[in-house]
């Protein structure tokens, strides 16, 4: 900010003539240029700091008995949960609202597939239903809170403090993509 004004103040200053020289214009223009990139800083640091959206709330949900496989990975989600809920505030306007949402459903499906996992389990003790169930039920959430792992750091990345605006729009596709397959994983469980 203290570049555009000396450049405004430049602007004035320079040329002998009444009118507009091209040491004026130029002076000008650049003094133009600093002001939107001093704001446009200015507003993104609000945002990261002092953030301009209220943190979403994150859901406290129950974890199974420890001796289930379900108990780890759910661990885990809930500490990613918690730490993708930071990363939104920060996060470009236009995939905020839309990433929260998509990742707040997919968890609610991962914590839908761990109870069918306990249910498994409790059916396998019984004798009732095979083990490989479970295994498969298991492997197929732990490959779920990986992608919900995988949007978090992606979130991260794009939401950080090293995040460039040169590089945002890339940032924000791969942030799309995370998100996608996050959804696509979930959506899988249901089968």
């Amino acid at each position: 900010m203290l570049g555009a004004a000396g450049l405004i103040v430049l602007t004035f200053a320079i040329g002998r003539q009444p009118e507009l020289e091209i040491t004026e214009i130029l002076s000008g223009l650049a003094a133009a240029v600093a002001t939107v990139g001093a704001i446009e800083a200015g507003i993104r640091a609000y945002r990261i700091n002092l953030g301009s959206q209220r943190l979403p709330k994150v859901r406290a949900g129950t974890l199974p008995d420890e001796r289930s496989v379900a108990f780890a990975p759910l661990v885990r989600l809930a500490a990613r949960e918690r730490e993708l809920a930071d990363h939104v505030a920060a996060l470009p306007a236009e995939v905020t609202g839309d990433t929260w949402r998509q990742a707040s459903a997919a968890a609610r499906a991962l914590r839908i597939h761990a109870d069918r996992i306990t249910a498994a389990e409790a059916s396998a003790r019984t004798g009732t239903a095979p083990a490989t169930d479970v295994g498969l039920l298991a492997s197929r959430l732990r490959e779920g809170v990986s992608a919900y792992e995988r949007l978090t750091v992606t979130a991260g990345e794009v939401a950080g403090p090293d995040a460039d605006s040169k590089t945002s729009g890339n940032a924000t596709v791969r942030l799309a993509d995370a998100t996608d397959a996050l959804v696509g994983m979930t959506r899988g469980l249901a089968s």
